[in-house]
């Protein structure tokens, strides 16, 4: 019964004993191909420790008759010989087969724009409020920034300094209302931060809605000099 190779892989490379071809050997290989070759045979388990000596190419129309190999443009196979010594220097000989195809496309990935939108506060406040927007506007139920396009928010991340002692919840609100999506700050005396991601499509926005940033207080803080970050995806 004859042997039937359907290659359909982008690369796949087949290794023969020696032995198997009853081929006819040419020495004309271009450089890439051989690197590649002699490459993946060193690489391999064949000729581990090994060296390859020589790469060359066996003629295609003088297969033997115990191997068919169908549906397969002869441009598109590539069949070697390979001799090589092992890790103890006997001389071996092996054959590789490989295949390529254009029928393969690259998966390209969707592309994601991110942007970032910036709220922060440069003077003392010790009560919750709504921070400013990069212009210096005080955002609020009905002003912050206008989303254009739909997306998600996807991120926030948050530094300032504080005194005291408390808690400090920096949350994202759309239209005026809490997203569940915040920074929490316990104060300690020092400069604090604190960043938090989340995937697309947990706090989603329409074109219209408005984002704004609340920070809302617990305990005896107060806080300056804050700098927030909003990371939305769309």
């Amino acid at each position: 019964m004859k042997k039937e190779v359907l290659l359909s892989f982008l690369v796949i490379l087949l290794v023969l004993s020696a032995g198997v071809l009853a081929q006819e050997i040419s020495n004309t290989i271009d450089a890439t191909t051989e690197k590649f070759v002699k490459g993946f045979v060193e690489k391999s388990d064949i000729a581990k420790n090994g060296e390859v000596k020589s790469v060359n190419s066996v003629n295609q129309s003088n297969l033997p008759d115990d191997l068919e190999i169908k549906e397969i443009n002869e441009n598109n196979l590539g069949i070697y010989e390979v001799n090589f010594t092992d890790e103890v220097g006997f001389p071996k000989k092996i054959f590789v087969v490989t295949f390529a195809t254009n029928d393969f496309k690259k998966k390209e990935a969707p592309m994601k724009n991110v942007q970032n939108l910036y709220f922060g506060l440069s003077t003392e406040s010790s009560k919750s409020d709504y921070l400013e927007t990069s212009t210096g506007v005080k955002t609020g139920e009905q002003i912050g920034y206008v989303m254009l396009r739909e997306g998600s928010v996807t991120g926030i991340s948050s530094s300032l300094e504080l005194s005291g002692k408390g808690k400090l919840l920096i949350s994202v609100y759309k239209n005026g209302v809490d997203t569940g999506f915040y920074n929490l700050i316990d104060s300690d005396g020092k400069t604090a931060i604190d960043f938090d991601l989340q995937s697309e499509n947990v706090v989603t926005y329409s074109p219209g809605d408005i984002i704004s940033v609340y920070v809302q207080k617990s305990g005896s803080v107060s806080w300056n000099n804050v700098v927030t970050t909003v990371e939305t995806t769309n």
